[in-house]
């Protein structure tokens, strides 16, 4: 019922969310949120083309890169990991493209709190507000402040990881379990340990909540990939993050990014 190449897929803030499977190369998307329940197949057609450029690879980097592409293209860059790491202004190491950096590094970031598997601190661009937080499959964000460009941001997320984690348990996230956190008392503790945030804005303390579709969660978390199974094929429970959740294990669709499959509704 649906061919295409695997790239992120697209949510609309809906309740539940509303998910889209998405084509790399802008052919039609499939709808997936009114599939739970439906018996789906992912099937690899033996195609790999890189999101960037398009050309055939037998191998991809990154997410969805060809191995050019990812020694070269901006987006691949280390400091998009690690922006703290942002090279930009270093004569002997310059940015890989100048303007690119200037469309996407230089422009407002925000920095916030989410509960995910766990209280995470991260950083997004404004532009991504609540894209990213969505992505994470996290149950509720807040953001708390906004600066002018992603390497001063980087830096605050940096100072704060040494008191509150960066990082997502996705496992715990899959099976949905939600801790009970105090989202606004964490947020002023993020502003004492910054000492108030200096010359960032201190944003309204808005709490974001997000629901994702689902019929149940899963008690154990099995990874189902592409590389080692030419099909992948389950009951769809629930989708959540990046992941669609099947009866028999979860797929990560966007570390798919550039894998060419076939998607049916089986009896």
């Amino acid at each position: 019922m649906w061919q295409g190449t695997l790239c992120k897929m697209l949510i609309q803030h809906e309740d539940p969310l509303s998910y889209t499977l998405h084509d790399a190369f802008g052919g039609p998307g499939l709808e997936l949120s009114d599939l739970l329940g439906s018996h789906l197949s992912l099937r690899h057609n033996n195609e790999r083309r890189c999101v960037h450029c398009g050309s055939s690879t037998n191998r991809l980097f990154g997410e969805g890169s060809c191995y050019p592409c990812f020694t070269t293209l901006p987006q691949n860059d280390i400091c998009i990991l690690k922006p703290e790491l942002c090279h930009y202004h270093d004569t002997g190491n310059p940015c890989r493209d100048a303007a690119w950096g200037e469309r996407h590094c230089f422009q407002p970031h925000v920095l916030y709190l989410a509960v995910s598997s766990g209280l995470k601190v991260g950083i997004t661009r404004q532009s991504q507000v609540p894209v990213r937080w969505m992505d994470q499959g996290a149950s509720q964000a807040l953001p708390v402040l906004r600066v002018a460009d992603r390497l001063t941001v980087g830096r605050l997320e940096h100072a704060l990881a040494a008191h509150i984690p960066d990082k997502t348990h996705w496992q715990r996230m899959l099976r949905h379990e939600l801790p009970e956190v105090d989202l606004m008392a964490e947020r002023q503790r993020v502003l004492d340990l910054l000492d108030g945030g200096g010359q960032a804005e201190l944003l309204e303390p808005r709490i974001w909540s997000f629901t994702y579709p689902s019929l149940a969660w899963p008690t154990k978390v099995k990874s189902l990939g592409l590389e080692k199974l030419n099909r992948v094929e389950g009951r769809l429970m629930a989708i959540k993050g990046q992941y669609l959740i099947l009866d028999n294990g979860v797929i990560n669709i966007r570390k798919h990014s550039g894998w060419c499959v076939q998607v049916e509704v089986l009896p």
